[in-house]
Formats: C-alpha cells, sequence, structure tokens
C-alpha cells in the first residue's frame, strides 16, 4: 500500500497493511531541522522589504505572503516525507500582516506574531469584533477571489512537491480558518458569551461566514485533487466542551453536516481535529458526519473508552503526546507510548498514529523514534 491507500483505509475503519502515521502540521523550524536552513527565510524578506520600502513595506509584503505560505507548507510536506509520515497537513490562510509583530485575519482574530529561527509564527490574542457595529464594519472578503487563491496555494504545494506527491497523502485542512474558533476567536470569548445571549443573529450570521469560507477553500482543495480533510476547531478544553452544548446543537451541529455532506459529495474524507476531553461529545461528532477523531489528547481523554464507544463509527487518530514524549522524553518512553496507542485503537483496524498536536518545540529525533516504533509494532495483524 501506498501512503495515501493505507490513511484510505484506516478512514474506512479497515485494516490497511500496517497502521498509518500522519501530523497536523510541521512547524517551519522544525522542518528546518530536518531540511536544513534555507538560504533565505521569511524574516529575511521582511528585512529585505523593510529597508527597500521603510514607509510602504506592508503594503509590499500582504501581496506575496501566499508565495510565502506556499513555500512553508511545501517545506512542511517535504520534511514530513523525510521523517517517514503517510500524510502531512496543509492550508491556505488568508493572514493580514499589520506590522512587524502583528497580523489579523478576514474573521477579525489578532495575532502575535513571533520569530522562531527565521519562521513566522502566530500566536492568537483577541479579537477585532466587539459587537453588530464592528462585525458590519469589519471588512469582508470576495470569496470568488478566495476560492482563486486557495487554489493557487494547493496547487503551489503540489508542484514544489511533485518528486513526492505520491510517496505521502496531503491533508487538506483548515486549522485557523475552521468552522467554530473563528467565531468566537473574532470576538474574544467575553463579547461572544456575551452576543449568545444578546445578538444570536450576529452569532448565527458569523457562523454562517466561517462556514461559507470553509466551503469554499475546500471545494478549492478538492478541485485540485484532495480526497482528505480535516476540521482544525478545537470544541473542547481539558475541563470538557468550550459551550453548553446546546450551543452546539443549535450553532454547530447544522454547520458541522452542512460541511461533511459536501466532502462526502465530492467522494472525500473529513477527520475533526480538536483538544482537550472530548469524552462527552462524541455523540455528537459523529452526528455531524466526520469520518475520523484526531488528538485524543492525554491526559484527558481515555482512548480505551473512546474505542469501545465510537471505534466502530470513527477512525481514530492519535493520541501521542506532545507535552513531553515529543519533547524530551527518552526513547524507552516514546517507544512504549506507540505501544500503549497501538494497543488501546489499533485492534480492528481505523487507527491512525500521530502526534496529539504540533509545535515549535517538539523533538526531531522523537518523531523519528515513533515513526520507526509504530512501523515496527504497527503491523497487521497485530501482535502487540
Amino acid at each position: 500500500m501506498n501512503s495515501f491507500e493505507r490513511i484510505w483505509a484506516a478512514l474506512n475503519l479497515e485494516e490497511p497493511d500496517r497502521i498509518p502515521t500522519h501530523t497536523i502540521n510541521i512547524d517551519g523550524n522544525v522542518a528546518d531541522k530536518i531540511l536544513g536552513r534555507p538560504k533565505k527565510t521569511a524574516f529575511d524578506v521582511f528585512d529585505d522589504l523593510e529597508k527597500q520600502y521603510p514607509d510602504e513595506w506592508i503594503d509590499k509584503i500582504n501581496p506575496i505572503l501566499l508565495d510565502i505560505e506556499i513555500s512553508t507548507f511545501a517545506k512542511a510536506v517535504r520534511a514530513g516525507y523525510e521523517l517517514g509520515f503517510d500524510g502531512v497537513g496543509i492550508q491556505y490562510i488568508p493572514f493580514i500582516l499589520e506590522s512587524r509583530t502583528e497580523m489579523t485575519d478576514i474573521f477579525g482574530k489578532r495575532h502575535k506574531v513571533r520569530n522562531i529561527d527565521g519562521n513566522p509564527y502566530p500566536d492568537y490574542y483577541g479579537g477585532y469584533i466587539k459587537n453588530r457595529e464592528d462585525w458590519e464594519a469589519y471588512p469582508k472578503p470576495d470569496l470568488k477571489d478566495e476560492y482563486k487563491k486557495a487554489k493557487k496555494f494547493y496547487k503551489g504545494v503540489l508542484r514544489k512537491c511533485r518528486d513526492i506527491k505520491d510517496e505521502i497523502c496531503i491533508i487538506a485542512q483548515n486549522a485557523l480558518t475552521s468552522v467554530f474558533p473563528p467565531v468566537w476567536q473574532g470576538m474574544g470569548m467575553n463579547y461572544f458569551a456575551r452576543a449568545l445571549k444578546n445578538d444570536p443573529k450576529l452569532v448565527e450570521e458569523r457562523f454562517r461566514f466561517c462556514t461559507d469560507f470553509v466551503l469554499t477553500v475546500f471545494k478549492a482543495y478538492s478541485d485540485c485533487g484532495a480526497k482528505i480533510f480535516l476540521e482544525g476547531g478545537d470544541i473542547a478544553h481539558k475541563g470538557g466542551p468550550m459551550l453548553n452544548p446546546k450551543y452546539f446543537d443549535k450553532y454547530l451541529l447544522p454547520r458541522y453536516q452542512e460541511v461533511s455532506n459536501a466532502i462526502h459529495d465530492w467522494g472525500g474524507k473529513f477527520i475533526l481535529h480538536t483538544d482537550g476531553d472530548i469524552t462527552s461529545l462524541l455523540d455528537f461528532i459523529v452526528e455531524s458526519g466526520f469520518d475520523g477523531l484526531q488528538c485524543l489528547e492525554p491526559p484527558f481523554v481515555d482512548p480505551v473508552l473512546v474505542k469501545k464507544k465510537v471505534g466502530d463509527k470513527l477512525c481514530l487518530s492519535g493520541n501521542i503526546d506532545t507535552r513531553h514524549i515529543l519533547v524530551d522524553a527518552t526513547k524507552d518512553e516514546v517507544i512504549q507510548a506507540v505501544k500503549s496507542a497501538i494497543k488501546a485503537l489499533g485492534l480492528g483496524g481505523g487507527f491512525m498514529l500521530s502526534p496529539a498536536n504540533f509545535h515549535p518545540a517538539m523533538s526531531v529525533e522523537r518523531l523519528k523514534w515513533m515513526i520507526e516504533a509504530t512501523k515496527a509494532y504497527g503491523v497487521y495483524p497485530l501482535n502487540i
């Protein structure tokens, strides 16, 4: 089996030749450790433009952010291939740089921009939309233009990875542009919670806007040949659901179903990535139409319980810890974590092993140990 066939079989709740491995992302600084630092980083480009155009460099950089994203995610795919992953996620992000240290996006989210070894890293910290007046005044993109940008992005990554495109599965995702988090993050949780009580129409409009964006870019990826899609929006934290489930049923369920129905009509599969304790949301996730569930964040989620409850309905993916195991653990600890995940989730198929999350402090050596252990202990029929 090749990587796509292996992942597709798992998403069909089947046993492939071995358990596939994938990651939702590989941050730029981690990719550079795998591939070598490029001659010119994104921040080198920022510096060059600032020197040439000190008063208007922001106006010069924003039109080429898409090209920078193409290079960044193509680098992630190539780094994933070098490590031995079966799949790596990529996505077009409609960022707008405001200064060296600030960027926003079309949803109103605000991010601090960190320079990590020459790679921009966005840290969310708040939103621009406090009320209806802010929302109505906030610039809205032309979704036809967003479709073209998303298509250019996906084709650009494929072109840069054409020599390995048959050896690694590219997963089309929307981790920073998904159905739920941009709705509240563009406002901040306090203002969002206030709107839930006082202006439900505003909440509905923002869900509609985010869903339309997701459908637009996912359609662009599908038209480029994408078959596997990942919704990257957290719906839980370590204490359980982020909202009262009644709001999920009212606002989020119909939107998830709308997107999942579209993806299934295109012949694709749909995976949900979410952090936190999702134990009480398992039925909701199934009803939403997802084919897979990724993260199963340790220690908040019991993988045995999840497998027992929805393992016949969802392909489960995870749940290798990214706080210790893939940062500073011993090799034996990494191997034991892989074996434990396979034992809990791998029997009968319908399982993909992955880091629960990804962040710039991940260890390349430990990622290699994780993949090597999966290939050693994840061959079907399992003997573990």
